[in-house]
């Protein structure tokens, strides 16, 4: 099944004065949930603002953040069924989508498990078409499964191997030996960060949030309850404001209970624009075991609401500088968190200063600055 995605405002590129007519294909594992796939979506944006053809393929049926371009979504084509006959389906499917439209290059979000189906990918669904590689995450075995001769000769011979931060590019080049990798930040967007048309929830209330996906493994939401129990937000009647989606929610409610903290820290599901309620936090908070180039910090400053991070790899100590757009911690360390909780807290100046510099300290990321840099490699 096709869809068309919804037209969205130039940025800035004169269109009459590119000639650029490639075809652009992006594969994500859906358009909905979490920050890759809406890096994925907003790509297509950025694709098409430039002059591009785009065309967009998802294994998943997940389709919540806006797009640009043409959709394969093969989640709805095979009704999210998995089994052996499915998959050659989804594999013939794609080859077929990418003869049709004549694909040009190949920019591949997804993560990627077996060396097999990579080959698979590679060689027959691909149609041995050049492709540049997202890589999101500083676990870099999610996107490189394993040093296998054939699957290392995929990568080496691929475009590019973009990387969404400079730690990961550094991995990559170190323990994989590949050369041609270059990072690429994701970027902000503030048209995206409309203020008047938004997902809201009932916030008559001081907060603080953490967004993302609901997976304790990654994201260590554990960490961030806990800190909060240990400090003075509570007695300061500042709420924790939990909002996503994910197979932990049951877990950490359980948690929440335990604690008897119900009513100071409140679940919300995922909503596709969360900006305003991002805006209206006193601060956000991250708390990951391991990240790439986190969505939630550039979001956040975006909105001019400072965060909390722990310095994980990769990515916060890429954006934040510790006591001028946020806070640092160690990672893992509930008493490093709680004691930059309540500094925020009590010490104002420090914590307007933060939020004053915000939108300032994320001015490289602007789109238009990340769009030549795609447009250096695609062109």
């Amino acid at each position: 099944m096709f869809i068309n995605g919804e037209g969205f405002i130039i940025f800035g590129t004169n269109r009459k004065e590119l000639t650029l007519k490639k075809n652009i294909c992006i594969i994500t594992s859906s358009l909905g949930g979490g920050g890759a796939e809406r890096v994925a979506a907003q790509q297509s944006k950025i694709f098409q603002d430039l002059g591009f053809n785009v065309y967009i393929i998802t294994i998943v049926n997940s389709v919540t953040y806006p797009f640009s371009g043409k959709l394969l979504n093969l989640g709805l084509e095979l009704n999210g069924k998995d089994s052996i006959k499915a998959k050659v389906i989804r594999h013939i499917k794609i080859r077929r989508f990418i003869k049709k439209n004549k694909i040009d290059i190949i920019v591949d979000h997804r993560a990627r498990l077996s060396v097999f189906t990579e080959i698979v990918f590679s060689y027959f669904s691909f149609c041995n078409k050049p492709i540049i590689y997202n890589i999101h995450n500083y676990k870099t075995e999610t996107y490189i499964p394993g040093d296998n001769f054939i699957l290392n000769r995929i990568f080496a011979k691929a475009n590019k191997i973009v990387t969404v931060s400079k730690a990961i590019e550094k991995k990559i080049i170190n323990e994989y030996g590949f050369k041609n990798v270059q990072t690429i930040y994701n970027p902000v967007q503030m048209d995206d960060i409309d203020l008047k048309e938004i997902d809201t929830v009932d916030t008559d209330f001081n907060y603080i949030l953490f967004y993302g996906r609901l997976l304790d493994k990654a994201k260590n939401i554990k960490l961030l309850i806990d800190a909060y129990q240990k400090s003075i937000l509570s007695k300061s009647k500042i709420k924790l404001l939990i909002m996503g989606n994910g197979k932990d929610k049951e877990m950490l409610v359980e948690m929440v209970n335990k604690l008897s903290l119900s009513e100071m820290i409140l679940f919300k599901p995922f909503v596709s624009n969360p900006f305003s309620i991002v805006k209206n936090a006193k601060f956000t908070m991250l708390t990951s075991r391991h990240e790439g180039f986190p969505m939630v910090i550039i979001e956040s400053l975006a909105c001019g609401t400072p965060i909390i991070s722990v310095d994980c790899k990769s990515g916060p100590n890429e954006i934040i500088r510790n006591k001028f757009n946020g806070l640092l911690v160690e990672n893992n360390n509930v008493k490093a968190l709680t004691e930059a909780i309540d500094l925020f807290v009590l010490n104002q100046e420090l914590y307007n200063y933060c939020k004053k510099n915000a939108k300032e300290s994320i001015a490289k990321l602007d789109i238009e600055i990340i769009s030549k840099e795609w447009l250096n490699i695609l062109k």
